[in-house]
């Protein structure tokens, strides 16, 4: 597993990472929290949810359309400088006083859009960097990497929102947004990665790379998976704050630990899929993780325990784990080179369609509770999956090959 951190190219690769998503998972629960603060409504949750990830479903082919034709690293590093002023843009206006609901989902926007622009350029700057042969190590150490952000960033920013305000968090926000920007920049000096599409229109390159998706039926499971799970179960992470305050009846730091035991789950388990060599079924255990965590959703649904809760969230993680790993190394080992940005883009905007999740369960929940809505839709999500996993995912096997 540990094979890939001997290339000094993936250590910095590795370390972008780790920074950017600490600040990205400690930027959605303060933006939960927030919301929930300033509106009283866990609609305007859902509705403060869509607006940060709506950029993704929106842009995310387009995105990586630009990762096929754009240098993928000065994209990153360019990302990181979008990060760093919104970020200490949102510290300025609350430091002051000036913040409000609007302006909170204004900047947010600008923050979804930068996500949409990394992803692909990121994932196909890890295809490079690793290899195929080390492809499924290097994605484990990267699901470590998410898991140990998710672990870290929720639980400072409980405690910075608790302590000291929005202001300090999105301060925290623009230090890690730093490291991941210097990382990058080191990184563009000793990686050279040139476009690698044509020079066609872009709507051509689009539908080019949307004709090359079709032609795998495991890259279509995974994107119809995707769907599902981003916009029936995962929408739950932003009802956390109103399972917290109004089922669970506590505060930030609390609930930034709730997150931190998803993120704790999935790190074991990244750690267990990595060292083990890699699956030989990467479509089982995708179909398999997927299921299971709708499954868990539902009984998390139902707890009116935080210690329940707690460790409903640790198993949650460890079916994340398998699920997100993957999910990309499925894509990247199945389309050809030529077209992995518009790939991962596609993939981007399947992901994507959680904002519409987010707020189709905000909507539910003003209705008849976050618990109750949470639940209908993660047992719609199981019964939609398992004809999908069946006949697209139940048998996948990925084996070593020369790159197309």
């Amino acid at each position: 597993m540990l094979e890939p951190l001997r290339d000094g190219r993936y250590r910095l690769l590795w370390l972008t990472g780790l920074s950017s998503n600490a600040a990205r998972w400690m930027d959605l629960v303060v933006l939960g929290w927030l919301a929930l603060s300033f509106t009283d409504s866990a609609f305007m949750v859902g509705v403060a949810a869509f607006c940060r990830a709506v950029p993704m479903m929106a842009f995310g082919p387009f995105a990586g359309v630009l990762a096929d034709r754009l240098p993928r690293v000065s994209v990153m590093s360019a990302v990181q400088v979008m990060n760093v002023l919104a970020s200490s843009t949102l510290a300025i206006l609350f430091a002051t006083g000036r913040a409000g609901f609007g302006t909170l989902i204004a900047i947010q926007i600008v923050l979804g859009i930068a996500w949409v622009l990394e992803f692909p350029s990121r994932r196909t700057v890890l295809f490079v960097v690793a290899g195929r042969d080390r492809l499924t190590a290097a994605v484990s150490l990267e699901t470590v990497s998410m898991q140990v952000a998710k672990m870290i960033g929720p639980l400072v920013g409980g405690l910075l929102l608790a302590r000291y305000g929005p202001a300090a968090c999105y301060v925290a926000f623009a230090i890690l947004s730093l490291v991941a920007m210097v990382a990058t920049r080191a990184l563009a000096r000793c990686v050279t990665l040139p476009p690698v599409s044509g020079q066609e229109a872009v709507l051509d390159s689009l539908i080019g790379g949307v004709r090359e998706v079709r032609r795998h039926q495991a890259v279509l499971g995974v994107l119809a998976v995707t769907v599902l799970m981003n916009s029936l179960v995962f929408p739950y992470q932003q009802m956390l704050p109103v399972f917290a305050r109004d089922v669970l009846h506590v505060g930030p730091v609390p609930l930034g630990l709730l997150v931190t035991a998803q993120g704790l789950g999935a790190l074991l388990s990244s750690i267990a899929i990595g060292t083990s060599g890699g699956p030989a079924a990467h479509g089982r255990l995708f179909a398999a993780s997927s299921l299971a965590g709708a499954l868990l959703v539902i009984a998390f649904s139902l707890s009116p325990w935080y210690g329940l809760s707690f460790a409903l969230q640790l198993a949650i993680g460890v079916t994340d784990s398998g699920f997100s790993t993957m999910q990309s190394a499925i894509v990247l080992l199945t389309a050809p080179e030529r077209a992995h940005g518009r790939a991962m883009g596609i993939l981007s905007a399947c992901i994507g369609t959680q904002p519409l999740g987010s707020l189709w369960l905000g909507f539910l929940a003003s209705r008849m509770g976050a618990p109750l809505a949470t639940g209908l839709n993660a047992a719609l999500a199981s019964i939609l999956m398992v004809p999908v996993a069946l006949r697209l995912l139940g048998t996948t096997r990925f084996r070593r090959r020369r790159p197309a």
